[in-house]
């Protein structure tokens, strides 16, 4: 059998390829896929999507509990609500948090391993636990197509005197429904 340099180049470059999809074909695959069915809801609105907490010294860090100095207050607005609402009958505006709970205390947010300190959150005045849902009781009424305003904090809050160094990262999706 003869081969030219071509037809040896391009049997190279065939066999190249056919190998390197072998070895870069993933064994499996995973997606999630999430949704609510809701009465009505409303968009969400934050002004600012990005809330450094800033950066502190453990050995500053003198009691478990928020870190002073961390506290950040914004606001969430509420606009194009889908209804009416009119919080009769004891309903509210129900608020979902989603998020990774920090390990050492799962009422805080942090999806970093290992981590001590994570991210508390306070929506209405009220605690906003990883992956729960509260009532806003202070959003008496909001008309169709209507909006309000949420305010909420968020700080660091350590599990633990002086904390090692680390990072918190404390991604969260919110959403809202009512009857």
């Amino acid at each position: 059998m003869f081969f030219n340099k071509k037809n040896l180049t391009v049997l190279f470059i065939a066999t190249g390829l056919g190998f390197s999809g072998v070895a870069m074909s993933a064994t499996n695959a995973q997606i999630t896929v999430t949704g609510n069915i809701a009465t009505a809801t409303c968009d969400l609105i934050v002004s600012n999507t990005n809330i450094d907490l800033g950066t502190f010294i453990s050995s500053d860090i003198k009691a478990a509990g928020v870190i002073a100095g961390s506290t950040r207050a914004f606001d969430m607005s509420l606009s194009n609500c889908s209804k009416a609402f009119d919080g009769k009958d004891s309903k509210f505006i129900q608020m979902h948090a989603k998020g990774t709970a920090l390990a050492t205390n799962t009422a805080l947010f942090n999806n970093i391993d290992k981590g001590t300190v994570g991210v508390e959150v306070t929506a209405d005045g009220k605690p906003v636990k990883p992956n729960s849902t509260i009532p806003l009781e202070s959003i008496k009424t909001v008309a169709q197509n209507g909006s309000a305003v949420i305010p909420m904090t968020v700080a660091l809050n350590s599990t633990m005197l002086q904390p090692g160094s680390q990072r918190i990262e404390a991604p969260i999706t919110f959403s809202v429904s009512y009857e």
